[in-house]
């Protein structure tokens, strides 16, 4: 018996020191990610029910600051026609899912975004994001709870103009968790 305890150390001590935990993998990935040559923006959806981010970067446009992290409003993304985007959304709440999370669209450049977000409180079933209007989504994260992340890869629209990007989880459009993609030639 005192065998196989002193071999069960040695066998976690050497899966520990090869790096056999899950989270180096992880943070591997997340690093590989980032390394592809698609502009990453790192979104924040927070309790207030508002888009932010941590820091100031080329192609944002900020508002206001929220909160003694000095996060940042982000009001506005501007991109080139057929530039590839990643968001990458993280949720941060300490409520449940249930009463606070969220999800970031890109609608079409003719979607009525408030009526979009009315027929959200409709769709719960499908977190918020209404069937019979699918068409008028150029991308989409799935709706995230606090502490979660979740990302789109997607590319800019080729036509020149603005999309209007909302979170559709209820109530938060109304509440200003909205912003504009600007297409435009460089």
């Amino acid at each position: 018996m005192k065998f196989l305890n002193i071999l069960f150390a040695l066998s976690l001590t050497l899966f520990i020191a090869c790096g056999g935990s899950g989270d180096n993998n992880e943070q591997t990935n997340q690093q590989d990610r980032t390394t592809d040559d698609v502009r990453t923006i790192n979104v924040i959806g927070i309790d207030q029910m508002q888009f932010v981010v941590e820091e100031n970067a080329d192609g944002i446009t900020l508002g206001e600051a929220f909160g003694a992290d000095s996060l940042r409003k982000l009001v506005g993304i501007t991109a080139e026609p057929g530039e590839e985007i990643r968001i990458r959304l993280t949720t941060r709440s300490q409520m449940n899912a249930n009463a606070m999370a969220h999800n970031w669209l890109l609608l079409t450049m003719d979607t009525d975004a408030q009526a979009f977000s009315t027929a959200a409180l409709r769709a719960k079933d499908n977190d918020y994001v209404p069937a019979n209007m699918t068409d008028q989504i150029l991308a989409q994260t799935g709706l995230v709870g606090g502490g979660e992340t979740t990302e789109v890869t997607f590319t800019a629209p080729e036509e020149p103009g603005e999309y209007e990007y909302i979170c559709t989880f209820p109530g938060h459009f109304s509440a200003g968790m909205k912003g504009v993609l600007t297409v435009q030639e460089s």
